[in-house]
């Protein structure tokens, strides 16, 4: 997606803000925490800050002085500064971040973007040169199975998103990623992925400018709020999730 259709895209789709925390990234930061001293943590491909936005209200970066968000959209850049002005905001490709100096992270977030970039090795070494020695990188994508099926089609092909450049077929694929970089695995997950039925219906009322785009549609609106908890698995995907420390 060439980059002036990516900016309207990102002007339109946006993040919906919600308090759902993955629990493989809430371990990765009681990980952390366990040291006695303020931490650094960067969000990766942030998009509109739905991550921090949780990890903050759930008050799990109390122990963070330094939180730095990077997406390559300056939409939703300034979208996650306005509703969180506490966060560095970096517009920038992930793959070559020129404003973060080498090592000065405890913690990378990368979710659910590694499947937009076009150089996913590149990313993962980028992610190693931002890290401390001893540092952890929670990073998430999907798996799709043969089968799988969602509304957006490219390259002769279903996506689950018109932005992916790839989607994972297997754990082992996803894993041999870190194999040999200097990293060491923790842990790795793979639970269904839902989907919020309601987001599919804003969304569609966005595009169909019946709505504006609103991060915050949730919490303006807390009957929403409640029926967004009706969730529907999608067929043939998986979410794929892990967590490694720098060895190296």
């Amino acid at each position: 997606m060439k980059n002036s259709r990516f900016q309207t895209y990102s002007k339109k789709i946006v993040h919906f803000y919600d308090l759902e925390i993955p629990f493989l990234l809430k371990q990765g930061l009681a990980l952390i925490n366990y040291e006695n001293r303020k931490h650094s943590i960067v969000d990766l491909g942030s998009g509109d800050g739905r991550i921090i936005f949780g990890l903050y209200n759930k008050e799990l970066l109390k122990n963070f002085n330094k939180i730095v968000a990077v997406d390559i959209s300056k939409i939703r850049i300034e979208r996650l500064t306005i509703q969180m002005p506490f966060v560095k905001g970096i517009v920038s490709d992930a793959l070559n971040i020129k404003q973060l100096s080498d090592h000065t992270f405890d913690f990378v977030i990368c979710s659910q973007m590694i499947e937009h970039v076009n150089d996913d090795n590149a990313l993962i070494f980028e992610i190693k040169r931002l890290l401390r020695r001893g540092g952890l990188a929670y990073v998430s994508s999907i798996i799709k199975k043969r089968y799988g099926f969602f509304f957006y089609f490219k390259n002769g092909s279903f996506r689950l998103d018109p932005t992916h450049v790839r989607e994972y077929s297997t754990q082992r694929e996803f894993a041999s990623l870190f194999t040999n970089k200097g990293f060491e695995v923790i842990k790795m997950e793979s639970p269904t992925l839902m989907w919020p039925l309601l987001d599919i219906i804003m969304r569609l009322f966005i595009k169909l400018e019946l709505i504006k785009p609103d991060i915050e549609l949730y919490q303006r609106h807390k009957l929403l709020s409640k029926l967004r908890k009706v969730l529907a698995p999608i067929i043939g995907y998986k979410r794929i999730e892990i967590l490694v420390r720098k060895t190296g």
